[in-house]
């Protein structure tokens, strides 16, 4: 029996629809938060019966949880956008999601439940980048009604910064602790909580607006500099949809929207130790200067 869901994120709605959907998507945590009986915007549509063509293959990469798998994005002759898995020691395809413009999303049956969440992640940015909005890898924490997006590399302190926020700075919240979404509304930039909060469970069906963005680097001593707009580019980027920038089309549309955002949004390094004292910099400086 076919079945459908609808979920509000970022100001849209998301519907899943497939045979035993309902099942599937109760083992993700997060989404019963944005649980909506709005009328759909956007759909993604399991158990649709793809053809296994060849397609250009634009990026690769192995989960780090499951080595034996591996996601694939590429394109089709015929502009249509292509996200498969496949077993590595195989090569042979288990999933597969198309994407051709418009708001569909089509897909085959889920072999891999435990891939559903990034599936859908990636099924929405396909959806939003051409829309204004996107995904951002970050660790964001809300303060004085404004938040602030920590950015880095995994491994470079993210959460452990905004852990320090908590614990030093009062009234800061966790809004998302890995994928919260950006989107520019009438030049005001908005960053909404998601279903997708990495290892950290932070679920918030909530918005606001973006007071900064502070890329971390680990450093001997605390210091927080202002980037230039060229500096600011390159501190962002690589915190986008890494696997869509490999396309022309949806490089061209991250860059539409990073230059929206950063017309509007100051954009900060913070060279830092894991101590009390860089959050309390970085909140001086983010709210004082």
């Amino acid at each position: 029996m076919r079945e459908e869901l609808s979920y509000q994120i970022a100001g849209h709605v998301l519907a899943v629809s497939g045979e035993n959907i309902c099942q599937t998507m109760d083992k993700l945590l997060g989404f019963s938060v944005f649980a909506t009986d709005k009328p759909a915007e956007w759909h993604v549509k399991f158990d649709c019966d793809l053809e296994k063509t060849d397609y250009l293959r634009l990026h690769t990469f192995t989960f780090e949880d499951l080595s034996s798998l591996d996601c694939v994005f590429g394109t089709r002759n015929d502009n249509i956008f292509v996200l498969t898995l496949e077993w590595n020691t195989t090569s042979e395809e288990i999933f597969r999601m198309e994407y051709s413009g418009g708001d569909e999303v089509r897909a085959t049956k889920i072999v891999e439940p435990s891939r559903l969440g990034y599936i859908l992640w990636s099924a929405f940015n396909f959806l939003a980048i051409p829309q204004g909005a996107m995904a951002i890898h970050s660790s964001t924490i809300v303060c004085n009604g404004r938040a602030n997006l920590f950015l880095g590399e995994s491994g470079t302190g993210k959460s452990t910064h905004t852990r320090l926020w908590l614990n030093n700075i009062a009234g800061s919240k966790l809004l998302n602790d890995d994928s919260p979404i950006l989107s520019v509304e009438n030049g005001r930039v908005m960053v909404y909580g998601s279903p997708w909060s990495g290892k950290t469970p932070c679920y918030h069906n909530v918005s606001f607006p973006v007071n900064a963005f502070v890329r971390l680097r680990q450093e001997k001593q605390n210091v927080i500099t202002k980037l230039n707009i060229f500096q600011a580019f390159a501190a962002l980027q690589p915190s986008t949809p890494p696997s869509l920038s490999y396309s022309d089309y949806y490089s061209s549309k991250i860059i539409d929207n990073l230059d929206a955002i950063l017309r509007q949004v100051p954009v900060y390094q913070l060279g830092c130790l894991p101590n009390d004292e860089a959050a309390q910099l970085a909140y001086s400086t983010l709210y004082q200067s």
